[in-house]
């Protein structure tokens, strides 16, 4: 007598309805879906972690991703420490974008996605979108390019320590930018999200992943793999640093 698996996998139809389902929806759903749950877990486990600091995003474009962890930050205080202080939360949220797309691309930073026309949003309906949630967060949204906005560095903004630092910038400049911003900030615990890691054909020597790995040499941070999600985006935690 065959298994139930074999009987199963011999009903065609059945088959070719879940290809079918699974081919119609857009990989874009299903990367979102997927990141959207894994904002979730990081603030859940930073919440029964203990680890303090604020939420900085690099590449807030629309807002969705920055809303969501909004939400998600709310969702999950009652499992740790990060309770309301003066009916706000103490977790800040920093969102750095220029609002107008990529700017000028050097050559090493080109890529046939990675254009004005793709990621160029509206930084007042940005602002409008994450309006409601400023009743219970302190929320800031640094409009400009890195290379201009970061410039003066997170001292400057008050921020001391980082929880999350999502970096959604895709290309070597703007994540270099980013990381060089971070390094003072970054603490053992802190996670750091790369929504572009294997872009550029997985090349290690191009784009956000080489910025990264710039980053834990000259920063001294250890990292470990939290976790993966959607289209090779991954997740690491700082497990030590050497300052």
């Amino acid at each position: 007598m065959g298994s139930q698996f074999g009987f199963l996998a011999k009903l065609g139809v059945m088959q070719n309805l879940a290809s079918g389902l699974v081919a119609c929806v857009d990989p874009v759903i299903i990367h979102n879906m997927e990141k959207y749950s894994a904002i979730l877990k990081i603030f859940y486990y930073t919440a029964i972690e203990d680890i303090q600091g604020d939420y900085l995003e690099f590449g807030v474009y629309t807002g969705s991703s920055f809303c969501h962890a909004l939400r998600c930050c709310k969702k999950t205080l009652k499992y740790g420490k990060q309770v309301w202080n003066s009916s706000k939360a103490r977790t800040r949220f920093f969102g750095f974008d220029s609002f107008e797309g990529f700017g000028e691309v050097s050559e090493g930073d080109k890529h046939p996605f990675f254009e004005d026309s793709n990621f160029a949003t509206s930084y007042e309906k940005v602002q409008k979108r994450v309006a409601p949630f400023r009743k219970h967060f302190d929320v800031k949204l640094i409009k400009g390019f890195y290379n201009e906005s970061l410039h003066a560095g997170p001292a400057a903004m008050g921020i001391e320590k980082a929880r999350i630092i999502f970096v959604d910038c895709d290309t070597y400049t703007a994540a270099k930018d980013v990381f060089e911003f971070c390094a003072p900030i970054v603490q053992e615990g802190t996670i750091i999200v790369l929504d572009d890691r294997v872009c550029y054909k997985g090349n290690r020597e191009a784009g956000v992943t080489r910025a990264f790995e710039e980053f834990k040499n000259y920063s001294g941070a250890s990292t470990r793999l939290f976790s993966l999600y959607g289209m090779g985006a991954g997740i690491q935690i700082v497990s030590g640093l050497k300052r």
